[in-house]
């Protein structure tokens, strides 16, 4: 029962306090629409390409450096390039917006070339047939490996035999907007925004001796921290609805219906056990209520940045898993929450999809309650 009366004394408290109300749910909302506006549309002054180039030899580097340097003016170069080596990186990059394209060189690509009379060889482009970065970028391709084929034939066989074939592998992704892509980041921006508030309300309880009076009453750490989490949890489904709506009302292409929409509500319901969790370590170290609140929105908006929200992150590898690379970021249960709802919400996938990211989420959010907990029985125990 004492679980029960923190959720309720935290909703009447979430309801009188206007101020908390409007910075949780409105303020998240804001941001949502000012990106809406500013990437609705793609507009890029160049074109972001990886390349996986599995050959390595002479002519397949050859290929790499003319499509590097390919110009679009006289001054400016049409592509940047990102050499992969795993093509699965490469797949999720293209997913998340990092790339518009993907340019698949086979191996032996270098070789085997002029072995076969009925082509040179094959490369793949990988992309969203939609988008027009990709659709520029095909169709220069296409045109670079038309004439770089030309000279092949006159350097190496000197005969009049087909082309490098390219071979198009289009992706069934219904975005075209950097909006749609931005758009998950930022309902986890609105869940990280849980910190602030959390924060502030618990150092106000302790300040009060609220929690002193409870403790008396039998209650437990655990206790307080379960009941928190569920009453957070419900506004962490509030917040992504409203995030959700928001989107969708500047052009966010919301993908799958209910289905997606109860995935991404049970996404946001784990991920608010994580900051909750970070809520509670911060009123830990602080001395205060004024001092847990100064200190709350330095800690959630670095990690907004972090995890991925606002912005692509740069390859920061620290292990390779089975040929997959894991980025230092993705052990944010954030980072996790944002791919887990672009999945879902963006590209309309399914709980097979996410369920990984699931997981680390869940095992992130256990380890940061843990964390919290102990900190907060000890802190508890030493003002008792």
């Amino acid at each position: 029962m004492k679980i029960f009366d923190i959720v309720q004394l935290n909703f009447k408290q979430l309801i009188r306090d206007k101020k908390n109300l409007f910075f949780l749910l409105l303020f998240p909302a804001v941001f949502m629409l000012i990106f809406g506006i500013g990437f609705g549309d793609n507009v890029e002054s160049d074109i972001d390409i990886a390349i996986v180039n599995h050959d390595d030899g002479d002519v397949s580097n050859q290929l790499v450096s003319i499509i590097e340097d390919f110009n679009s003016s006289e001054d400016e170069k049409l592509f940047t390039v990102h050499k992969i080596d795993d093509e699965t990186k490469a797949q999720e990059m293209l997913k998340n917006g990092s790339v518009s394209t993907v340019l698949i060189i086979p191996q032996d690509f270098t070789s085997d070339m002029g072995k076969n009379q009925s082509s040179l060889g094959e490369v793949t482009v990988k992309g969203n047939a939609i988008d027009t970065d990709y659709g520029i970028a095909s169709s220069v391709i296409a045109g670079i490996l038309s004439e770089f084929s030309k000279e092949i034939i006159k350097e190496v066989s000197g005969q009049t035999i087909p082309e490098i074939d390219l071979k198009y592998d289009d992706l069934d992704i219904s975005s075209s907007s950097l909006f749609d892509i931005y758009a998950p980041g930022l309902i986890v921006f609105a869940i990280l925004m849980t910190i602030t508030v959390v924060a502030s309300n618990v150092a106000s309880e302790e300040e009060s001796g609220m929690i002193k009076r409870l403790k008396l009453s039998k209650m437990k750490t655990i206790d307080y921290v379960v009941g928190n989490l569920i009453s957070w949890s419900f506004v962490g489904v509030i917040q992504v609805i409203i995030m959700l709506l928001v989107a969708v009302l500047v052009g966010f292409k919301w993908e799958g219906g209910i289905y997606t929409l109860v995935l991404a509500c049970v996404v946001g319901i784990v991920t608010t056990f994580s900051s909750v969790a970070v809520a509670l370590i911060i009123v830990d170290f602080s001395k205060n209520a004024k001092q847990a609140s100064s200190i709350s929105p330095i800690v959630a908006v670095p990690l907004s940045f972090i995890a991925g929200a606002f912005i692509p992150l740069p390859d920061c590898v620290i292990a390779t898993i089975n040929n997959q690379q894991i980025q230092i970021y993705e052990i944010l249960p954030w980072n996790q929450a944002i791919t887990a709802i672009r999945q879902v919400l963006t590209y309309g996938q399914g709980l097979d999809a996410i369920f990984m990211n699931l997981i680390i989420i869940l095992i992130m959010g256990i380890i940061l309650l843990a964390i919290s907990v102990l900190l907060f029985n000890r802190k508890i125990s030493r003002e008792s």
